[in-house]
């Protein structure tokens, strides 16, 4: 046994996920300090990385002091919310002049939506600087697919083609293409239609990588966090799945909500998963009452290109059937879990998410049980 494994045997109880998560802050914090403890500093070559990164931005982006945010060791860069991913382009394309490089890392975290930068040691992360946060005018994934094709049709029409892999999506002779915003009546997924004038083509749902979400699922399922409930009040699951009041700081229960709790083990529970859900559904919930295609990318303007008159949009992957999305192990799996502002339904609320969200190798994450969805239907 190495030295590493020793230290992460001794220490791995004060993580939550046994080993420290590199995109929780918290976890570098508590890292840092276990190991100055040890003699050893991290920030040293951290600080000294973060000057030099920015000052070879300041350089290659004619950027001022004013254009950073320091975030502890880490820092953003404040550029015009609309000019977002076009700036994530530009930084992975400097070069250095060191022996490292501005590396992307694409996951969206807590740190950044959009993913950040790691340099040497130091991490940043790109941020709007009229308004900080996801709330800014023009950043979603929506916006960017809508509005770069659009670009592309300004002197007249053209086909385009959405590739990913071995799969394509073409829409022929398509004059313009629209957002459908937060239109989701009737079970719509669409959330960009593409049309040759007043003829429309039909449209996509968008997916942002690594997202772990179909859908919020209180309307689509409301009946079964009813009937969940009414279950678990009634003792149907029995000490398995059952509960305790939900208790304040002071220790006084809560008249309404519960806590789902497995007595029998005498431990709490995060929340149900029931991933055999009916079929229809689950296509309803994938690919919506308009049967559109599903397509999964983080997008950045450089992933649209004009090839002749075809603009050619480049995609992680395409869902076009079930078995598509099942071969990815993502189909929708739905998880009922704690939300103490949700007291008519007990504090329970439901979301569906992907199934490599909430399984590893097959055995469900975190203190979360799985239970058929004919025990409370």
């Amino acid at each position: 046994m190495d030295v590493l494994d020793i230290f992460f045997k001794k220490f791995s109880y004060k993580f939550d996920k046994g080993y420290p998560d590199m995109n929780n802050e918290q976890d570098i914090l508590l890292l840092e300090s276990l190991l100055n403890k040890l003699g050893i500093n991290l920030k040293e070559g951290k600080a000294e990385d973060k000057v030099e990164a920015k000052e070879i931005l300041k350089r290659e982006l004619n950027l001022s002091d004013s254009d950073f945010k320091d975030s502890g060791l880490n820092f953003y860069v404040l550029v015009p919310g609309r000019e977002r991913l076009a700036f994530v382009d530009k930084i992975e394309n400097i070069d250095t002049g060191t022996d490292k490089k501005f590396e992307y890392i694409s996951t969206p975290t807590a740190f950044s939506s959009i993913g950040y930068f790691n340099y040497g040691q130091s991490k940043f992360g790109i941020k709007p600087g009229e308004k900080q946060g996801t709330g800014a005018p023009g950043l979603g994934n929506e916006d960017v697919f809508v509005n770069e094709i659009n670009k592309f049709l300004e002197d007249g029409p053209k086909d385009v083609k959405i590739v990913a892999g071995d799969k394509t999506l073409v829409f022929k002779d398509v004059t313009q293409v629209m957002g459908t915003g937060l239109s989701t009546g009737d079970y719509s997924k669409s959330d960009a239609n593409f049309y040759d004038g007043n003829k429309d083509l039909g449209g996509v749902s968008l997916k942002k990588d690594n997202a772990i979400y179909w859908e919020s699922a209180d309307v689509r399922f409301k009946d079964e966090v009813k009937n969940l409930v009414d279950a678990i009040i009634s003792g149907k699951l029995g000490d398995e799945v059952s509960y305790v009041p939900l208790k304040d700081a002071k220790g006084n229960p809560d008249p309404v909500v519960i806590k789902m709790y497995n007595k029998k083990e005498d431990k709490p529970i995060a929340g149900v998963i029931v991933d055999d859900l009916p079929e229809t559904e689950v296509e309803q919930v994938i690919f919506g009452n308009d049967n559109v295609p599903v397509v999964i990318k983080t997008y950045r303007p450089s992933d649209f290109k004009l090839e002749g008159d075809t603009i050619v949009v480049n995609a992680t992957k395409i869902y076009k059937t079930l078995d598509d999305v099942e071969k990815d192990n993502a189909l929708p799996v739905l998880n009922i879990r704690h939300d103490k502002t949700r007291r008519i339904t007990r504090g329970l609320r439901a979301l569906l998410q992907t199934q490599k969200s909430v399984f590893k190798d097959g055995n469900i994450k975190g203190s979360n049980v799985r239970i058929p969805y004919s025990s409370f239907n």
